[in-house]
């Protein structure tokens, strides 16, 4: 397969985790070519009405941790955390009712090495991606959340030869993606289906709740 080669869909990865823990997790969120269009509208149409609801810029950046823990001020006004919410719910609702959207969450465990955790996740990941283009007949390109200074992304990928992945993950900050920040939305959802941390416990049951139709969290 050449590297040349137009994709069927691209892949938005964001990592997620508790590095104190050991807990280490890549989601990813694959849009079809053919579907990007009308799922950018669709949250375009989310963030109008944040926008007239809410006080919202459609630009704000959206961050799950420091947006759903109350921090910073979107638009100059503070949304109560019951606001934040029920906005980071709709979000997901949105998500979930663009049909052809893949949604794969891995994750693992290393309580000594937390780079090792991650590097075992995203190679778990690039194989469980491939396995499932393969069998769909798809190709496709990633996108990860990044600077482009870690290196992991492309060691793993130069290693694994990914039959249906020809290019390792680019990084684009996410400030800079639509796309990225649903990927760390569903994340960091999936983070807390597995993690189950006592001060998030309102959120323990998003991930399965709100997507239903994705992939339950892949622990390897």
């Amino acid at each position: 397969m050449s590297a040349s080669q137009p994709v069927d869909r691209v892949y938005y990865i964001d990592d997620s985790g508790i590095p104190s823990t050991g807990l280490a997790l890549y989601t990813a969120v694959g849009v079809p070519k053919a579907e990007a269009v009308r799922v950018l509208r669709a949250w375009q149409e989310l963030r109008d009405r944040w926008s007239r609801d809410h006080g919202i810029p459609p630009e704000y950046e959206l961050h799950a941790n420091g947006f759903l823990a109350g921090r910073g001020r979107p638009g100059g006004r503070n949304p109560l955390k019951i606001e934040r919410y029920r906005m980071a719910q709709e979000a997901l609702d949105v998500i979930a009712a663009q049909p052809g959207l893949d949604i794969v969450t891995v994750y693992t465990h290393d309580a000594d090495h937390w780079g090792r955790a991650k590097r075992r996740a995203y190679d778990r990941l690039l194989r469980v991606l491939d396995r499932r283009l393969a069998e769909a007949g798809e190709t496709a390109a990633l996108v990860v959340d990044g600077d482009g200074s870690e290196h992991l992304y492309d060691e793993v990928h130069r290693n694994l030869r990914p039959s249906r992945i020809p290019l390792a993950a680019v990084a684009v900050p996410a400030h800079a993606s639509t796309w990225l920040q649903m990927a760390d939305l569903v994340a960091y959802c999936g983070c807390q289906a597995i993690a189950r941390q006592e001060n998030k416990q309102f959120m323990w049951g998003w991930y399965g709740r709100h997507l239903p139709k994705a992939l339950a969290p892949e622990r390897c």
